[in-house]
């Protein structure tokens, strides 16, 4: 979220040189329109303070803008896990309504 586009995508080419067979598993924040209307808010509350603090949010990728970078870039094996999966995996039985965002997935990607 704070790289530019081409620098998330040199960084990709540079970790997909290194040792074969190699696992990347990396975060990515999904773009506002693609979020529950729920978590929108939230995520303007953690732009405007990250842009206080010096540090905005300048990149966010759609799934499949993701996946292509990472094939791109030289990974053999890319896959995308949504954090909501996540969510229903690991948080369903929570009886405190506890949830994470859904504007925050995840890519693992092998070399």
């Amino acid at each position: 979220m704070y790289l530019t586009k081409d620098a998330t995508a040199a960084t990709l080419r540079q970790l997909a040189g290194l040792a074969p067979g190699s696992t990347l598993a990396m975060t990515f924040l999904l773009p506002p329109e693609l979020l529950d209307d729920a978590d929108r808010s939230g995520l303007q509350a953690s732009e405007k303070g990250a842009r206080a603090a010096g540090m905005p949010f300048i990149s966010f990728y759609t799934p499949r803008e993701m996946l292509a970078l990472a094939r791109a870039a030289g990974f053999k094996d890319v896959q995308h896990v949504s954090g909501s999966s996540l969510a229903e995996r690991y948080f369903a039985d929570r009886t405190d309504g506890l949830r994470p965002s859904t504007g925050e997935d995840f890519l693992v990607a092998t070399a």
